[in-house]
Parts: structure tokens; sequence; C-alpha cells
């Protein structure tokens, strides 16, 4: 069953919902039919460490920002899984018909502790109370697809479909 809501006025909803400091945005590439939904973490280092991004530049004001993003792809027009490394998850979609609703909000019921706990890890990372030299955040494939079977079966069946602006 289609809904009058399309995926991604139905994504940005959710992605309104969250509890984060950090920034979203929600990127729809609509010749690719793909969405990105970025994020970003901004936290204050300690003036007691160097820490320094990918490029291998020291951060001198102390302000750290880490960004990534997921990917939402249609599967019938692309393999998301050629994306996998570049991307935190790709989540796939079925073209026009869109994606289900239980998918998403399984999804962002686990998305907000992924941003939680990243939060949380970048702190410890850039206070020095981390035993990494490297920071990620960490998305489990595991705890994402338990998630989305919590929901409701109801939801299995609402479609919400690809917009067609």
């Amino acid at each position: 069953m289609a809904t009058e809501t399309n995926m991604l006025d139905y994504i940005g909803s959710k992605m309104d919902a969250l509890d984060f400091d950090g920034d979203l945005n929600l990127n729809w590439d609509k010749e690719a039919h793909v969405f990105e939904l970025e994020y970003t973490m901004t936290v204050m280092a300690s003036a007691d460490f160097d820490i320094e991004d990918n490029d291998g530049s020291v951060m001198d004001n102390g302000k750290v920002q880490y960004t990534d993003a997921v990917l939402f792809y249609d599967q019938t027009r692309m393999d998301g899984h050629d994306y996998v490394n570049d991307y935190l998850t790709v989540i796939p979609f079925n073209g026009k018909k869109g994606i289900d609703q239980a998918t998403v909000d399984g999804f962002f019921n686990y998305f907000q502790t992924v941003l939680d706990d990243g939060e949380s890890d970048l702190l410890d990372f850039v206070d020095g109370t981390s035993d990494s030299d490297e920071f990620t955040v960490e998305f489990s494939q595991s705890q994402f697809t338990q998630a989305v079977a919590e929901q409701p079966d109801a939801k299995l069946d609402v479609f919400l479909p690809y917009p067609k602006y």
C-alpha cells in the first residue's frame, strides 16, 4: 500500500525528529535516484592534544568535525554495494515504488543510537580517553536489521513512494 507521503518528505520528517546537536542534510540526486543523508558532528578538542584529519593536517583551532553520510539508492538503477566503502551504510529502495515504512522507521530508531554513541566516542577520542588512534562511527548491520524487525508488521506493507517533483 502506497501512502500520500513520499520518501523524501518522510525521511525529512524523521530527520527533524532526531535529537542531534550536529548538522543533518538530505541531498537528493534526481538523475541518479539517490538520497544522501549527511551528518556532521562537531566537538572541541583539548589544547593538550594534536588532532590530524584524513589529509594529515593538524587541527589548530580546537574544533574537530566528523562528516559521513548514509546512501539511500534505487536498486533498480544501481548496485549500492559498489558504494559501501564511501558511506556509513547503504540502504536500497525499489524504484518508483519507494521504500517500506518499517525500514525507514527502523533505520531512524537505530540511527539515533549511532549518532549518540558516535558523539560520545568522538568526545572520548578528542579528549584522549579513547584507546584508538583513529575515529570512525560504527554502524552494525545486525542491529539495523533488528531495529527494522521490531517494527509492526503493518509497516512492511506501507510504501513511501519515490518523489514525483
